[in-house]
């Protein structure tokens, strides 16, 4: 029999999003710019900061930022690589705070989309066990994920995925 399964247990504090993603992933930046992939965080209109349990987001985010990294293209010293881009955005008035990852990669194929989240019991390699947690993290916060992703066999030019959480201010 499985045991029932717990939450995950969040403790918040008044965050700087914006200033805990740039930190957090400084290392997974360099490991971009040495495989010739650009890494960006970017904020548009003010960020508002939000109660998060601070570690807990920010593996979150770089779990989806280290996804990323493995499925776009490296580059080389004569091509460029893929792009990876963290965009954290607020429109005034809205109860929610968007912290959007989006790269330029293969995108994923559509009949897997449904599944992204989930574990998957028997796998080799614990697959789908980091998105699984990211999923937990995200609803601990009362928040929620959006996937968007086109392939190649969708449109050759604008394929990729993004992947956003959506977090209550």
């Amino acid at each position: 029999m499985v045991p029932a399964h717990e939450p995950i247990p969040v403790r918040r504090e008044e965050t700087d999003v914006v200033g805990l993603l740039r930190s957090s992933l400084r290392p997974l930046i360099e490991q971009a710019e040495e495989q010739k992939i650009e890494l960006r965080v970017e904020s548009m209109g003010r960020i508002p900061k939000l109660g998060v349990d601070p570690e807990k987001l920010a593996w979150a985010v770089s779990a989806l930022v280290g996804n990323a990294l493995r499925y776009v293209r490296r580059g080389t010293h004569q091509t460029i690589g893929g792009s990876v881009l963290v965009h954290v955005q607020h429109e005034e008035g809205s109860p929610e705070v968007a912290i959007a990852v989006q790269d330029d990669g293969p995108g994923i194929p559509r009949e897997k989309l449904p599944f992204l989240f989930e574990r998957r019991g028997g796998a080799a390699h614990a697959e789908g066990l980091a998105l699984s947690l990211v999923r937990e993290i995200v609803a601990a916060h009362r928040g929620r994920i959006e996937v968007e992703s086109r392939t190649a066999q969708d449109d050759l030019e604008e394929h990729g995925t993004s992947i956003t959480l959506w977090l209550p201010r």
